[in-house]
């Protein structure tokens, strides 16, 4: 089985770090437009948000997923899945060390590599008869290039599978039950 994970801010959620909805305004403040026009308010909006992802440990779910070599595509900005020992992960909204956190209304990162690691997974379990999945793990799949990847994993003909509550249970469930996890959590 071919996997291709795709995670947002619920697979950190158990980590201690709270969902854009979760803090009120955050999504707001994080825009161009905002940081054009309240560049003090921004920057105390930027504090906040890597002061909550400092410090933060990996989760059981992006564990899960660092034991397989399984490409990443993240929406999170928080470098647990890296700290998990993930080796290929395309941080598409940056990362908060990095100060390169993409925001409303700037081009995502990764792209074209995002799309072409899609259709290329796709194509190589086609030729392998294998399955392809598009895991997607912890996002309300609430912007555009989301609703895309996983509009486009299933035109290549993945089978696109969500998991959204409790991927601390569930990822590594699912990935024992499907694509073997190796006993080391």
């Amino acid at each position: 089985m071919k996997v291709v994970a795709f995670t947002g801010a619920g697979i950190s959620k158990s980590a201690g770090i709270p969902t854009f909805e979760e803090v009120d305004g955050l999504k707001a403040k994080l825009s161009v437009e905002f940081r054009d026009e309240h560049p003090q308010e921004f920057a105390e909006a930027l504090k906040s948000l890597k002061k909550s992802v400092e410090g933060k440990e990996p989760t059981k779910a992006h564990k899960a997923l660092a034991s397989l070599p399984i490409p990443i595509i993240t929406m999170n900005v928080d470098g647990l899945h890296q700290k998990a020992g993930s080796r290929q992960v395309f941080e598409i909204h940056g990362n908060y060390k990095d100060d390169n956190i993409v925001l409303y209304g700037e081009n995502i990162h990764f792209k074209d590599e995002v799309i072409a690691l899609i259709i290329k997974t796709a194509e190589d379990a086609k030729r392998n008869n294998e399955e392809a999945v598009f895991l997607i793990i912890g996002t309300s799949m609430q912007t555009t290039f989301a609703v895309f990847l996983a509009l486009l994993a299933k035109q290549r003909g993945m089978n696109v599978h969500y998991i959204n509550d409790n991927a601390d249970e569930e990822v590594p469930m699912f990935l024992n039950k499907y694509v073997f996890l190796p006993t080391v959590l």
